[in-house]
């Protein structure tokens, strides 16, 4: 597109677009710094309401100072311009970033997943719900860090409602069930839309999809959600059991802040994967014993990888390093035996009384040791041992025995 001057911001390509307003890159016509600007929609200019709300919104959210938020630096309301100037950030948001990478490891989510849950819970302490958590709205910054974006459908505690009577606002995909039916809202509003984007993130998916906005808000109503498990089998069921909780249609039953459920999430993750870790060392073991030592070294290589992220279990490796190390030298031992053996046999084929200064073919079993005989010295001293030892025995014996019949 041409730049289009709009106040001090030279307005450059769009970088996205929604039914409320749409988002430039821009550039400050006299700083020369970069900012993203969100114009609102023409349609929504003379609609008093709509104009009202995204004015709370900017300014709502000019006053939240948080490292995982997207700070608003400006906001011009006259006449047919009604525009904010927020921070430019390059990466783009959570969906774009992902489609650029590929596959988030299961690190990085639950680390951008904290960040956003602590942005939340930092605006809830304000007072202000953010309503429409989703992909698009979480920003990633030069540093790979979550900034939430986009408090135009924010609602400030006590404000008077701005938004028409039996309207719905958020996105179908990502609503709370409470939203949805418009009812009264708290965090644990935010905290479902977040466990929506985690539940995307880790089972592929999400958990409910229809024809049209008005059938997947219904099923957040009213439909359980499929449990992760059952869509994605790499999902532990503490996992499952979590982002279960956290989907719960009862905000009660949902956990009191959405910094707890991303505690949870992640403590959920590292329990089961300190199962994987003990499983996998159960495996090995079993392997060793049965002389699997390819399967065991597979094994241990698994648990070596999955133990990367819990030193606290290095001693148990470095145990089962040993255990593997050993069985692999018995190996080696065992396939250099039956070699010897079978080198020994060819000699002994060639020449059957071949000289066994070593003892080497007696040592491999392929013959047997001849008796020594002793020497005359050792005859007598061994004989004289003898003697002297049964004798006495012998004598005491007959003592007894003479003792006995004659009592």
């Amino acid at each position: 597109m041409e730049s289009i001057q709009l106040g001090k911001y030279q307005l450059h390509e769009e970088l996205g677009r929604g039914g409320f307003a749409t988002v430039y890159r821009a550039t400050h016509e006299t700083l020369g710094t970069e900012v993203a600007v969100k114009v609102l929609a023409p349609a929504y200019v003379s609609d008093v309401a709509a104009r009202q709300r995204f004015i709370q919104g900017a300014q709502t959210a000019s006053q939240l100072e948080h490292a995982h938020i997207v700070r608003v630096l400006d906001l011009f309301d006259e006449g047919e311009q009604v525009f904010l100037a927020m921070e430019y950030l390059p990466g783009g948001d959570l969906n774009a970033w992902l489609s650029e990478r590929g596959d988030m490891r299961r690190g990085e989510i639950l680390s951008l997943l904290a960040q956003v849950a602590d942005a939340l819970d930092y605006a809830h302490s304000q007072g202000v719900l953010h309503r429409d958590v989703k992909p698009t709205n979480i920003l990633i910054d030069t540093q790979g860090r979550a900034r939430l974006c986009d408090f135009g459908l924010v609602r400030v505690a006590d404000a008077p409602r701005l938004t028409r009577v039996g309207s719905v606002v958020g996105t179908a995909n990502y609503i709370s069930p409470e939203q949805a039916e418009s009812k009264t809202l708290d965090g644990r509003a935010d905290q479902y839309s977040l466990a929506v984007v985690a539940y995307e993130l880790f089972v592929g998916q999400l958990p409910f999809q229809g024809e049209n906005s008005t059938s997947i808000s219904l099923m957040h109503v009213t439909k359980p959600p499929p449990a992760p498990g059952d869509v994605n089998p790499e999902i532990p069921a503490e996992v499952s059991e979590c982002l279960l909780r956290a989907l719960s249609k009862d905000p009660a039953e949902r956990y009191a802040s959405c910094a707890e459920f991303t505690a949870a999430l992640e403590a959920a993750w590292a329990a089961s994967e300190r199962d994987a870790i003990r499983q996998a060392m159960a495996a090995v073991r079993s392997l060793l014993e049965q002389g699997e030592f390819e399967q065991a070294r597979t094994q241990l290589d698994e648990a070596r990888r999955l133990l990367a992220r819990h030193p606290g279990m290095a001693d148990t490796l470095d145990e089962l390093e040993r255990t593997s190390r050993a069985a692999e030298l018995y190996q080696q031992i065992s396939r250099n035996w039956q070699t010897a053996r079978r080198k020994a046999q060819d000699v002994l084929a060639m020449y059957p009384d071949f000289p066994d200064a070593q003892d080497v073919f007696t040592t491999l079993g392929l013959r047997k040791k001849p008796r020594q005989r002793l020497t005359t010295p050792e005859l007598v001293r061994q004989s004289a041992l003898g003697l002297g030892i049964g004798l006495p025995a012998a004598a005491i014996l007959f003592y007894l025995a003479f003792l006995f019949i004659t009592k």
